[in-house]
């Protein structure tokens, strides 16, 4: 899941990837994730598979993730597409209750059948500093961020983020995005909902474009078993936009090694 990563690190910042440290494991996960295209017009049936590294190194100050998938369509020409990210941070423990955050973030998604081509938001360049707050209430995050699009054209913009997670679990997370160039406006407004337990986790994302007109609502829920995970999501796309209302589900399993 391309969305979980950023909640991931949002929550993982605040305690300097300590649990990465901990776990047993080589850090590996392979996966797949079936998709059944929008179910509201003409579901099209769709497989996912992945392949996943995240580690941290130097007692917690670096960390260090990377993760492909390769997307199988089958419709008429079997339609293929190819989606790589890397990440790496560097964690700076300011105190026993605070870190400093520098993250490098890139992703590249491209079709790669029938035409070798950019698809999806194509490849960004992602530099960000994130600062995490561990209080006796919960834990305090803001981000700030700046992704540069190179593929298949230049663009640049900015987004904040502010986060809280209560001890008990609970997360709520804001983000306003903006376009620098070659427009200059604001983006949209994402706005998310987190609950983790120790076999589950839970969401519930809403993004809405600039003007406030047109809103994406995705629940999504993951279990864990042992070193299974398995996800199911569904996203109601242009909910008081032109058009349809979109509704596409999915889900998917991943062994952690």
């Amino acid at each position: 899941m391309k969305k979980i990563l950023f909640v991931l690190f949002v929550l993982l910042v605040t305690c300097g990837f300590a649990a990465a440290q901990e776990e047993e494991g080589l850090g590996l996960s392979a996966g797949v994730e079936l998709g059944f295209g929008d179910v509201a017009d003409k579901a099209v049936f769709g497989a996912t598979p992945q392949l996943a590294y995240e580690n941290s190194f130097l007692d917690g100050a670096l960390d260090v993730a990377a993760g492909i998938e390769y997307t199988f369509t089958f419709e008429d020409g079997t339609p293929q597409e190819l989606f790589a990210e890397e990440d790496i941070g560097y964690n700076l423990f300011l105190n026993d209750t605070s870190v400093l955050t520098f993250n490098l973030h890139n992703e590249n998604d491209f079709s790669t059948v029938p035409d070798f081509d950019a698809a999806g938001d194509g490849s960004i360049f992602e530099p960000s500093v994130a600062y995490g707050l561990a209080l006796d209430a919960g834990d305090l995050v803001f981000v700030v961020g700046f992704p540069i699009g190179y593929q298949p054209e230049t663009t640049f913009g900015a987004y904040a983020t502010a986060g809280f997670v209560f001890p008990f679990g609970l997360g709520v997370e804001a983000t306003a995005n903006l376009d620098i160039s070659p427009d200059a406006g604001y983006a949209e407004t994402n706005l998310l909902f987190s609950y983790g337990a120790d076999s589950f986790t839970a969401e519930l994302e809403i993004d809405a474009d600039g003007e406030f007109k047109a809103y994406t609502i995705s629940p999504y829920l993951e279990w864990y078993f042992g070193s299974w995970t398995v996800w199911a999501g569904v996203d109601f796309d242009n909910i008081g936009g032109e058009g349809s209302v979109t509704v596409e589900p999915y889900i998917g399993v991943k062994y952690s090694f």
